[in-house]
């Protein structure tokens, strides 16, 4: 009897092994066209068409008939100059050129989505996708498909993914994309279910100057509000500065983010500072985004994929910041063939490959840039930066690796690095290391999660006095160093529910100031501000959905949690007076990793939007943010000597509370775009100044720092013409940013606890950007810009007091600087429009401050150097300007 048993088990086991052989060899056998097409055939309720000779030599993998069948199809033709037209349940495999020419997409054609057998099983389901470029297969990030029979739509992502709640029944859907034509099909949805759209560049190319990626009625039927979008195409066609496209001085010529003065990279988002918005390069923050003091921002734009700034309504899976968050995507590179393109401008040159590692599976985006700006320096009209010398470089990359249809795993790296040399003296360098990899993962037609790793490492050093005075010369340097990890996870439950949910966890490393002696004959004393270190943790939920057929929500709960960690020592100073270092009672030694101070606080959010029709609808928002660290500095634009700090013990976080509420209306087929926005937002612990405060280098930061509390408000007007020869758009935005200290004692009062306008209020802004065709190859433009002077505290008294000169400075902010206005205009001549020409390039001059109006970007007070036969100098105040005449630029960019 044993012997059986043996024998059975001996005889399953020499079966197993034949058929596990047999199952592997079917699915390693390879099948030509006609095999692979037939076995998609029988697995699939559709008749393919196909042309036999196109398709010699190729064959396919068992598996391909295994994938869904549009996802099998596109696998087919994959690397060919082919693409699919689907008509009811016939497929026909043609050439782009001709599906281009004569097949295009009708709206005459029905497309069948789901299983008609499940008619009146859902109301309401989920159709995913892409939309994809015609010509080249490559995904089209930011297009929007959008219903026009029940007002509702989504755009893709940066993969060209799409996914949109729709009611089942028929319907009109409309594709479009920005230089693309509009594509609208009819849509019979039964069920949930895929497809893959392919839209086709102009035949006449109409350059459209627009702020948003999507069409402009997703401005009106989208839930969020006080959103900017712009795609890499957009980046492209806005106003440039000093020749070159720059992202983050684009956004400040649109309503409610204002920059400092003539350039600065930084802005502020409705009267909020520069640290109060997150500024994000794949997932990782940039803790200064200036080069050359702020004449362009270290963003890099030829590398740019896409960009999205909130400015009001933050999704509930941001956080860390109060004002606003700019989220930028970087390039993932052509999937199908090598392309270089670049630029040469006026104080720097860029270049940036794409290049396909593995096809369809592995690509690599890298770019670069490299300045030669000491020229520029040299004709400017203050004479200390004339004699000053500036450079910089920056290198960013993207790795995208695709190992399945449903998984992408991105790795992205970024370096910049800065130096200036002031009047030949004072030496600054500073750099920029960022560095991301994310994980992204569909699992199922109803679910999708990420995973992202990043860091961000941002160094300062200053040498002074090596050259004029060696007895004094030092080094001083400072670090900030974060890192975080992220979690989301996308569910659809329902036709009806955008469900998100996730965590962050954030790590801050902060050396506030190091001084050191600098060379052998330096007399200057080491010291070293204690380190600090922070950990934040986060949790999010957010459910999007329709309440009605006009009305949409978005709500959403973060709650943010807060430790501040030691190794530290903490000062306590006396109860019921002043906190000034005599009044120290007491002082603690936190250990390594234990806690000296902790917060948890709630940001609830909330967004509504009521559809009036297919043209208009109404907006309102609350959002709730906490921020932990806030940046330390004595000055209206950011510098690389400015530090960072953390909540402690003496610090309360930064709660902001906004409120806004807005009208949007499109006229003219959508050609139009109009919107009116009001908010709100209160703030409370906002960091302000002693008089004379000591910024750099101070063991007891505390005592030089207030507590206050604030408000801003305004009302923004927006109209943008987005298509057509003419474009461009026309904003005013009134604004009021407010701050008050509470404190007990003199010291701690600025004003006297009166209310007074903060450093970034600026009532009054205009901006007016036009844009025309002359020709399909020729474009001229223009923008001008209009806004009040900043706040500035200005000295209104002198009198001799022995032999030194004491002067008295107004109440905080109580003068403003000249009124600001600009005028730029250029000439561009774009690219051929060969489409088989390998090389092309473009040339754009322009002309800034057409009418050379000198605008202070600084005003400051300053003893002049003494006389012949006298002891003291006289003190004068003196007004800095930028660009004080009009400045031509010539940039030529090429690409291959």
């Amino acid at each position: 009897m044993l012997n059986l048993r043996k024998q059975a088990l001996l005889i399953f086991l020499i079966l197993s092994v034949h058929a596990a052989q047999y199952l592997r060899a079917q699915n390693d056998a390879r099948y030509d066209i006609d095999g692979i097409i037939s076995l998609l055939e029988e697995l699939h309720p559709v008749k393919i068409f196909y042309e036999p000779k196109w398709f010699e030599g190729k064959t396919f993998n068992r598996s391909v008939a295994d994938m869904p069948l549009d996802r099998a199809l596109n696998a087919v033709i994959s690397g060919m100059d082919l693409t699919i037209v689907r008509v009811y349940d016939y497929i026909v495999i043609l050439p782009r050129e001709v599906s281009a020419v004569s097949f295009r997409e009708s709206d005459t054609l029905m497309l069948t989505i789901g299983d008609p057998a499940e008619f009146g099983r859902y109301n309401r389901v989920i159709f995913n996708g892409r939309i994809l470029d015609g010509t080249t297969g490559e995904s089209l990030p930011g297009a929007v498909i959008y219903s026009e029979t029940t007002g509702t739509g989504s755009s893709t992502g940066t993969d060209g993914t799409f996914s949109v709640t729709l009611p089942v029944g028929e319907l009109l859907l409309r594709l479009s994309y920005v230089g693309y034509e509009d594509q609208v099909r009819r849509v019979n949805l039964f069920g949930p279910g895929e497809y893959d759209f392919f839209l086709f560049e102009e035949t006449q190319r109409i350059d459209e100057v627009t702020i948003m990626a999507r069409r402009a009625e997703e401005n009106v039927s989208r839930t969020q509000m006080s959103v900017i979008t712009m795609d890499a195409r957009l980046l492209r066609e806005l106003p440039g500065n000093l020749g070159e496209q720059d992202l983050i001085r684009s956004v400040t010529l649109l309503p409610g983010v204002q920059s400092v003065g003539e350039f600065g990279a930084g802005f502020h988002v409705r009267g909020g500072s520069n640290d109060q918005n997150l500024l994000m390069l794949e997932n990782a923050p940039l803790f200064n985004s200036s080069h050359l003091f702020g004449l362009i921002s270290v963003v890099n734009p030829d590398m740019v994929s896409e960009m999205n700034l909130y400015k009001g309504s933050i999704p509930a899976r941001f956080g860390e910041r109060v004002s606003s968050v700019m989220d930028i995507r970087m390039q993932p590179g052509n999937v199908e063939e090598l392309k270089l393109s670049g630029g040469i401008g006026l104080i720097n040159s860029r270049l940036h490959l794409e290049a396909p590692i593995v096809r369809d599976k592995v690509t690599l985006s890298v770019g670069g840039r490299s300045s030669y700006s000491n020229w520029l320096l040299g004709r400017l009209p203050d004479e200390e930066l004339a004699n000053s010398s500036a450079g910089f470089y920056d290198i960013s990359s993207v790795l995208n690796i695709s190992p399945s249809q449903n998984n992408n795993i991105s790795v992205f790296a970024y370096h910049s690095s800065d130096d200036f040399s002031y009047a030949g003296n004072t030496e600054y360098d500073y750099s920029n290391t960022l560095a991301s990899v994310r994980w992204n993962s569909v699992p199922g037609e109803k679910m999708s999660f990420s995973v992202t790793g990043g860091l961000s490492m941002y160094n300062y050093n200053v040498r002074d006095g090596e050259q004029t005075d060696p007895y004094e010369a030092y080094l001083l340097s400072s670090s900030i160093d974060y890192q975080s990890l992220r979690g989301s996870l996308l569910w659809f439950p329902d036709g009806n529910h955008r469900v998100e949910t996730g965590i962050n966890v954030i790590r801050y490393d902060i050396a506030p100031g190091s001084l050191s002696p600098l060379g052998d004959k330096s007399l200057t004393g080491k010291s070293v501000v204690d380190r600090e270190q922070g950990l934040e943790l986060a949790i999010f939920l957010s459910d999007e959905f329709e309440i009605t057929d006009r009305l949409s929500t978005e709500i959403g709960l973060r709650y943010s949690g807060y430790l501040h960690l030691g190794p530290q020592t903490t000062y306590i100073y006396e109860e019921g007076s002043p906190r000034r270092i005599e009044y120290i009672t007491d002082t603690l030694t936190i250990g390594r990793n234990r806690k000296a101070a902790g917060y948890g606080r709630p940001e609830p959010r909330l967004s509504l939007r009521y559809s009036i029709d297919g043209s208009s609808s109404l907006k309102a928002s609350y959002t709730r943010n906490n921020q932990y660290i806030n940046l330390i500095s004595n000055t209206s634009v950011m510098t690389p000597a400015d530090t960072w700090k953390l909540s402690d013990i003496h610090l309360s976080p930064l709660t902001s509370d906004n409120i806004a509420a807005g009208y949007f209306r499109n006229f003219m087929n959508n050609m139009i775009e109009t919107s009116v926005e009001v908010y709100y937002r209160n703030l409370r612990n906002v960091i302000e100044y002693k008089d004379g405060a000591r910024i750099l280098m101070n063991h007891s930061i505390e005592t030089d720092l207030i507590n206050a509390e604030g408000y801003n408000y305004g009302i923004e007007f927006y109209a943008g013409k987005n298509a057509g020869r003419l474009t461009g758009w026309l904003s005013y935005t009134f604004s009021a940013s407010m701050r008050r200290t509470t404190g007990s004692f003199p010291e701690e009062q600025i004003n006297r606890n009166a209310w007074f306008p903060s450093d970034f209020d600026k009532p009054h802004e205009f901006i007016l950007n036009a844009n025309y065709n002359v020709s399909r190859r020729w474009r001229i433009g223009g923008t001008f810009n209009a806004s009040t002077g900043r706040p500035v505290t200005l000295p209104e008294l002198r009198f001799p007091h022995g032999e030194r000169w004491l002067i008295y400075y107004s109440d905080r902010n109580k003068y403003r600087l000249p009124s600001y206005h600009r005028l730029d205009l250029y000439i561009a001549r774009n690219e051929s429009l060969k489409l088989h020409r390998r090389r092309k390039g473009n040339w754009t001059l322009s002309l800034l401050n057409v009418y050379g109006r000198r605008n202070p970007y600084s005003v400051f007070y300053e003893r002049d150097l003494a006389g012949p036969g006298s002891r003291r100098g006289n003190f004068n105040l003196y007004t800095l300007y930028i660009i004080g005449r009009p400045m031509p630029v010539l940039t030529y960019n090429f690409r291959f």
